[in-house]
């Protein structure tokens, strides 16, 4: 596995070390496609005046799409609490994407698989949570090896679809002690029922959806790839086999105690129901689920931000790994 020397990356002031991480994997099949969405970049940040061997890490994921630096405001908050942070691109995120608009909106990522009539579908799907269950156990192996890292507790911390992409290594691949999730949780079946309308994945998979992805191809082809993203929505919340191995939840009985769950959702959040996040926290042996009054989908009506609750949610549910033991 190629790994290239560091550079140094500063996150809210906090000097850290970042990586380029050269693993092929298959994706489509297409080689030039398959290697942009391979290689991915690291950036690692250790905590001040504590022993590597006795610092616990967390591994972040944004959403989909989405560049892993969204993610720099948790750095200055785990790094001060002893914890040290590795934060990483998914396929088609950031750096790591086909576009490279650093936009995080799935549409615009997902166009030049289209127009290389390499479909975005359910198996595609499978393979993008796949390559990140096996990237996150890279990046705890890489963290191990060059920083010696090797302090057993772990904990994945997602975002949105980060949350789903990370309780998929979690319950698949047993992967870290705690599951950390914000605006999101763990159940790809409910969370895809909660995409927008219910109606418009139907829509999208019926012939009006055909004759609206030519219409739009011709007339406003920059949304042309929004009906792909509802099919593989349909594909999801009445899940194909490809959509049933994607469910972090069909593998929930491979978690056992202690390992925790814990889900931060917005009580305001239009993508999320608070209910679907509540019922699927309930499904794991230790799971408990937070709402939060007057938050959405990453912002707040009222009070303290939405970067503000997170920091706090990871100081709470983190505050034990502060000490040695």
């Amino acid at each position: 596995m190629p790994i290239y020397s560091s550079d140094p990356i500063a996150f809210e002031g906090i000097i850290g070390y970042r990586h380029w991480i050269n693993e092929p994997f298959t994706f489509t099949g297409v080689p030039d496609i398959d290697e942009r969405l391979s290689g991915f970049p690291i950036a690692v940040f250790l905590p001040p005046n504590r022993p590597t061997h006795q610092t616990p890490l967390v591994i972040g994921l944004q959403g989909m799409c989405a560049p892993y630096g969204w993610n720099a405001f948790i750095v200055p908050t785990l790094t001060q609490m002893g914890i040290a942070v590795a934060l990483f691109d998914t396929p088609l995120a950031g750096e790591r994407s086909l576009a490279r608009t650093f936009s995080g909106l799935v549409q615009q990522e997902i166009t030049p698989l289209l127009n290389r009539c390499i479909p975005f579908d359910t198996p595609l799907l499978l393979q993008i949570f796949s390559c990140t269950a096996r990237d996150i156990r890279l990046v705890q192996d890489f963290c191990r090896d060059r920083y010696n890292l090797t302090d057993s507790r772990l904990a994945l911390f997602g975002i949105s679809m980060g949350v789903l992409l990370a309780a998929f290594a979690f319950n698949a691949d047993g992967i870290g002690k705690r599951l950390l999730g914000t605006l999101g949780h763990a159940d790809l079946q409910t969370f895809a029922k909660s995409w927008g309308k219910v109606i418009l994945p139907d829509l999208a998979v019926s012939p009006l959806g055909k004759l609206a992805e030519v219409l739009l191809g011709r007339f406003q082809p920059e949304l042309k790839c929004v009906v792909s993203v509802l099919r593989v929505a349909k594909s999801l919340k009445e899940p194909d086999s490809y959509g049933y191995a994607c469910n972090p939840m069909t593998y929930i009985d491979r978690v056992k105690p202690p390992r925790r769950v814990r889900f931060l959702v917005g009580k305001n959040d239009p993508l999320v129901r608070i209910t679907d996040a509540q019922s699927c926290a309930t499904r794991f042996p230790d799971g408990a689920c937070y709402i939060v009054p007057g938050m959405g989908h990453g912002t707040s009506q009222f009070g303290s931000s939405f970067v503000d609750h997170v920091r706090y949610f990871l100081v709470t549910q983190l505050g034990d790994w502060q000490s040695d033991d």
